[in-house]
């Protein structure tokens, strides 16, 4: 499951058009790794990479933020962003690593505790707060196994957007019970909350 450039701006803590700048060639900080028909498509691991970037961000300057990423790419065996433990230190960013720390702006330097649960959980971000992203809003659940890791009612297989667009027509929970038996009074408060979230955060602007 791919995610359009709305869902995941309001799940990554970036703009929709922060998202479309930070993509563009000749220095893209992160090409999406779906699209077709020109439309852009990001994938699970492109979110978890946004995520940090837009948690870096906050106290970091987006030219050090680029050049973090350009030395990183330029290792012998650069993978995928999303792989890196990146935080910010000072006026720096550190990349984290089980046995060392490297300041991937400047010079190796002093090592900060950072676990992934940093990225995952709810931070604030320079548009405001970011959601959970395991759990985005009370009954809603994204597990990269599931669906590709589009968010989804929790304990089912059922997409948010399904469900919000059947409360849009009208359909109260118990209706909406009918036509999917698994699907709980709380998944769909959830679901028609998190639809809002998605729909108000385009219209953020970003400091």
């Amino acid at each position: 499951m791919a995610y359009s450039s709305a869902l995941t701006a309001a799940l990554s803590g970036a703009s929709e058009n922060q998202l479309a700048n930070w993509r563009r060639e000749p220095n893209a900080l992160l090409v999406p790794e779906y699209g077709s028909n020109g439309k852009v498509r990001y994938s699970f691991r492109d979110l978890l990479a946004l995520r940090t970037v837009a948690k870096l961000r906050r106290e970091i300057s987006l030219q050090k933020i680029r050049k973090a990423v350009t030395n990183l790419k330029h290792l012998d065996d650069f993978r995928h962003l999303s792989n890196y433990t990146l935080v910010a230190a000072g006026d720096t960013i550190i990349w984290v690593q089980e046995d060392q720390a490297v300041d991937v702006v400047k010079r190796p330097g002093q090592q900060m505790l950072a676990t992934m649960q940093d990225i995952l959980g709810e931070f604030e971000g320079w548009t405001g707060t970011v959601v959970p992203l395991e759990r985005p809003k009370p009954g809603l659940r994204i597990n990269p196994s599931v669906l590709g890791g589009y968010p989804v009612i929790d304990e089912t297989r059922v997409p948010y957007d399904t469900v919000a667009s059947l409360a849009a027509d009208g359909l109260d929970a118990e209706r909406i019970q009918y036509f999917y038996p698994s699907v709980t009074e709380i998944g769909v408060s959830g679901a028609v909350a998190f639809d809002q979230y998605v729909s108000e955060y385009g219209r953020r602007r970003a400091a």
